[in-house]
């Protein structure tokens, strides 16, 4: 860290302690009125909890505001942010603002999986307990990235005690098929642990992925690969370490496994386009010349999550960046890659529905479908909801689609997960 910003960053901590200050100055009036005998509860008792939790509530938005303005898009300051405040604030109080720190970035970033990411480790570090850390998990929030960074910590601390690898028992760690537990949390709580098998087996991708088929339901392995290729692209892009040949484009996935190929080139294409200088007409073009042919849809759905953030600036060109790929029957597959992401990254239904009207017409139909499952798999809405959301599309002749999208999760297996 430069000196610079940890001057900054003690510049923050003076502004964190001395609100601190100021808050307990002013919860100490409130306190001093309690004077109840004990085993009872008055409407002054019931006044003052609710005061003190309002209190709570805004102590910590004021301190995710500070560590946001401050921090703004270093993915590292907000995990040091925090552990300055653990110097003088309660377990409470620091739960309390990393909660509200990552809301805040999932509110005003359109992109904040980095960074979530590092507030997931370091939650698991702070916290040193997998189910309490979990607990604190929002899967909907920037991209489900906090789970990843939660199993990667997890996970990490493995090497830390010297535990045999194959001792980690991993199919009990989420909530597979409880009941009122959402498919969309499940899938991202398993993805969450393909991150952390990635770090378990030192980035060899072939051991850690092999894990994954421990879990029963194929889109369970399918979530857990993902995880374990993901994360093996992060370790690629932010160290330009991970498991890669520079001697092999296609490295490690035309070495692995059929049944898990496709979440491999999935996740592929970022790692091509660094090779090709974010040349994304060469990229499409080594995109189809991989063998065998059949996996070169899943890198263009990859080009397409790759490309989403595009849709930010201008949709049109993110639209058109589907195109510029020689093979045609494939720029659905890419056009879908980016609506997935898109919907997941913002969770509401708002910017896909954006994006289905400026696409082009042969794919309007299943883009409206798209949005329309997302809606069903996500709240779970009743008739009267799935219109109201279904008709803020601008195209109305489409809005039946959205609203008559199948409902049945197996459907929807189909279409968010890349089998």
């Amino acid at each position: 860290m430069s000196p610079v910003k940890k001057y900054l960053l003690a510049s923050l901590f003076v502004v964190i302690v001395a609100s601190s200050l100021v808050v307990l100055i002013a919860q100490q009036p409130i306190l001093a009125t309690s004077k109840a005998s004990p085993g009872t509860t008055t409407i002054s008792q019931t006044n003052i909890e609710a005061d003190n939790a309002t209190l709570f509530n805004n102590q910590t938005k004021s301190y995710a505001e500070q560590i946001m303005t401050f921090c703004k898009n270093d993915t590292h300051c907000p995990v040091l942010a925090l552990d300055k405040l653990n110097k003088t604030e309660s377990p409470q109080i620091v739960l309390g603002t990393f909660s509200d720190v990552v809301l805040l970035y999932h509110e005003r970033y359109n992109d904040c999986h980095d960074t979530a990411h590092h507030l997931g480790m370091w939650l698991h570090s702070y916290t040193t307990d997998l189910k309490e850390a979990l607990s604190y998990a929002k899967p909907l929030l920037c991209g489900g990235a906090v789970l990843h960074g939660i199993f990667q910590d997890y996970f990490m601390a493995g090497h830390i005690h010297n535990v045999d690898n194959n001792q980690f028992t991993i199919t009990h760690l989420c909530p597979i098929s409880q009941e009122n537990v959402n498919w969309i949390h499940e899938r991202d709580c398993i993805h969450g642990i393909g991150h952390g098998l990635a770090e378990l087996y030192d980035y060899n991708t072939t051991a850690a992925v092999a894990r994954c088929n421990e879990f029963e339901p194929e889109w369970a392995q399918s979530a857990c690969s993902r995880g374990v290729f993901m994360q093996n692209m992060l370790r690629y892009l932010e160290t330009r370490g991970g498991d890669f040949d520079k001697n092999n484009i296609y490295f490690p996935c035309d070495t692995t496994v059929a049944k898990f190929a496709p979440q491999c080139y999935y996740y592929h294409p970022p790692y091509l386009m660094e090779r090709n200088g974010n040349n994304l007409t060469a990229t499409f073009a080594q995109c189809d010349n991989i063998f065998p042919t059949e996996f070169a849809r899943y890198c263009y759905q990859g080009m397409g999550r790759a490309l989403y953030s595009t849709v930010y600036t201008s949709a049109e060109q993110a639209i058109a960046y589907c195109y510029l790929g020689n093979q045609s029957n494939y720029h659905d597959d890419c056009l879908r890659g980016m609506l997935r992401t898109i919907l997941k990254a913002d969770v509401k239904a708002d910017v896909g529905l954006q994006f289905c009207s400026l696409s082009r017409p042969d794919f309007k139909p299943q883009c409206y479908e798209i949005v329309g499952m997302w809606i069903k798999m996500l709240s779970y809405p009743n008739q009267g909801e799935l219109e109201r959301e279904c008709s803020k599309a601008d195209d109305r002749d489409y809005v039946i689609n959205c609203i008559n999208a199948n409902p049945q999760t197996s459907m929807h297996i189909a279409v968010f997960e890349p089998i």
